[in-house]
């Protein structure tokens, strides 16, 4: 039986804080990353199903693993039995929002007291799963979970590190490779799907592609073409067993102007000047401060933006960079940085890279391609 692939203690401690009796996850990143990577696959993309969607669940009563339990549907059997969990107890009488909050509840009343505080993922819970578990558990106490699991999953083991450092270098080749069709009569649509087929060339799932042609700052796929002397950003996201990486690159069809050549070097030099302050213990009001006055030093500044942000299951997890926080950074969090100027005449010049706190620093995560796609 594999082994539980969470920080167990981690876990207590932040339940305890929050004064929960037992962890109720349902969101497709929080089972799987509970479970220790499974989860079922028919489903992982296609949850809709005649009148009602497919929900699992993960319950975990603070203090005892030996309890721990899996509710899902009875046709995920075969490949439970070949990809076996560490959680103890599986039930596979769910399935439907309503079937599989029935069987969650039973095995709660199983385990903690009528009066219980139930964490539960309000914002990834569908409604009438949520009324079924109070109707079900009538004297239970529920509390939103989501926070709680943030915290759990803000430093990444060394396996989690190695997955994003994947999907990033693969994102990355992707979007290089997109660059490189560039011709004439090409739409931003195009260039999306080239980016999808890509990602998945290399065992990567399509997540999104913003893409910019500019001077216009529309960053969806459209009919837009990328004609000769126009600049393209294209901002991508994809993910390998729901570890992200979220990247962005510029390019042009032919020679870029030489204010978009500046705007893109503003890009990198704000870029680099924010790594030299992402090691263990910068406080994150401390990096927010950084990022905004070496923004003001660039001569573009006024058209300019900086954007620091926690990456790993979910975009805009911990580390929360805010201004006045006086949390600090820790080896393993994973940051997503964002640098960006919109300039009417050029367009959405932007770099947007994944950056991990080492325990001596910082490791650029997907590098490939920071430099300018030039398209003929």
């Amino acid at each position: 039986m594999p082994s539980v692939p969470f920080d167990s203690a981690k876990l207590n401690h932040l339940l305890e804080q929050a004064g929960i009796d037992l962890v109720l996850a349902t969101s497709r990143h929080n089972v799987r990353y509970l479970s220790g990577g499974y989860y079922d696959h028919f489903h992982a993309l296609a949850p809709r199903g005649g009148s009602s969607q497919y929900v699992a669940f993960v319950g975990i009563p603070r203090g005892r693993l030996e309890s721990a339990f899996y509710v899902g549907g009875a046709s995920e059997r075969r490949q439970l039995e070949a990809m076996p969990t560490w959680l103890p107890s599986v039930d596979l009488s769910g399935g439907t929002t309503t079937q599989s909050a029935r069987a969650a509840a039973a095995q709660v009343r199983s385990r903690v007291a009528e009066s219980a505080t139930i964490g539960v993922e309000l914002p990834f819970l569908p409604a009438d799963s949520f009324v079924t578990l109070q109707s079900e558990l009538p004297h239970a106490r529920f509390v939103d979970v989501t926070n709680v699991l943030h915290e759990l999953r803000a430093i990444k083991t060394e396996a989690e590190l190695s997955t994003m450092r994947t999907v990033a270098n693969y994102v990355a080749e992707s979007i290089v490779a997109a660059f490189r069709v560039g011709h004439d009569g090409v739409t931003t649509r195009d260039l999306s799907a080239v980016v999808a087929h890509q990602m998945a060339d290399r065992g990567v799932e399509f997540l999104w592609s913003f893409t910019c042609a500019g001077p216009s700052y529309l960053r969806a796929p459209s009919s837009m073409t990328w004609d000769r002397g126009r600049v393209l950003h294209l901002d991508c996201g994809g993910e390998i067993g729901d570890y992200l990486a979220d990247i962005c690159r510029m390019g042009c069809r032919g020679e870029p102007s030489s204010l978009a050549r500046e705007l893109h070097a503003e890009c990198l030099e704000l870029q680099n000047q924010i790594r030299r302050f992402i090691r263990p213990g910068t406080p994150y009001g401390d990096l927010a401060v950084e990022g905004e006055n070496a923004l003001r030093r660039l001569p573009h500044a006024n058209l300019g933006r900086f954007v620091a942000h926690g990456i790993g299951m979910v975009s805009h997890e911990q580390p929360m960079i805010a201004k006045g926080s006086t949390r600090t950074l820790e080896a393993g969090m994973v940051l997503s940085i964002e640098t960006e100027f919109l300039e009417p005449s050029v367009g959405h010049v932007k770099i947007e890279d994944v950056v991990a706190v080492t325990p001596d620093g910082y490791e650029g995560m997907g590098d490939l391609g920071r430099d300018w796609q030039i398209s003929d």
